[in-house]
């Protein structure tokens, strides 16, 4: 009973420093999103800048820091095809949990996986001075993974990261067809712990 006491109070003073440790932060920033077409014809896309906003917890576990966020995010891509301007634009609820290395005193890298969750998808058509939005909720998968790679520096309770989530999922839900769509985002963000 005394060996399994003094066990759990030394383990209780390893925790304490540790959860000491915890920090919790909010951060916004941009996307340059593009969506990859595997197809038979070339899909001609450009691109399109879209927000992101959220908020992060780092949990430091030794010479390993676990970072889960939940951020939302905009993501998509622009297409000109004839001269008809299409803006492909998908929300989402997006779930990191990175793995975070320090290199630096002030640098780090992180890695990890991202759950993504849809919250609206739309396509917005421009054409003849006028514009049209439609709704992709039934074309547009509700769920995407991905894996996200990216660089840090942290700056007294600032921070600022740059990263790129490359999607593993197929976007598209028509199946019976060859198109697979797939997210492609790189991300700038700023932001600060508390």
């Amino acid at each position: 009973m005394r060996l399994t006491v003094l066990a759990l109070l030394l383990t209780l003073a390893g925790v304490a420093p540790a959860a000491a440790q915890i920090s919790y932060g909010a951060k916004v920033g941009v996307n340059f999103a593009d969506v990859s077409f595997d197809a038979d014809e070339d899909v001609p896309t450009s691109g399109r800048t879209g927000l992101l906003a959220g908020v992060f917890v780092t949990i430091p576990l030794g010479w390993l820091t676990v970072q889960p966020e939940a951020i939302y995010t905009v993501k998509g891509t622009s297409l000109d095809i004839g001269g008809v301007t299409s803006d492909y634009i998908v929300d989402y609820v997006e779930v990191p949990v990175l793995a975070r290395l320090r290199l630096l005193r002030n640098a780090y890298v992180v890695a990890g996986p991202s759950m993504a969750f849809r919250l609206r998808a739309r396509n917005r058509i421009a054409f003849g001075g006028s514009t049209e939005e439609f709704d992709l909720e039934d074309d547009v998968e509700s769920f995407d993974m991905g894996i996200v790679g990216g660089v840090g520096l942290e700056a007294g309770r600032w921070v600022v990261d740059a990263r790129y989530t490359h999607g593993l999922s197929d976007l598209d839900t028509d199946s019976s067809d060859d198109v697979r769509m797939r997210n492609r985002v790189f991300s700038v963000s700023a932001g600060i712990r508390f």
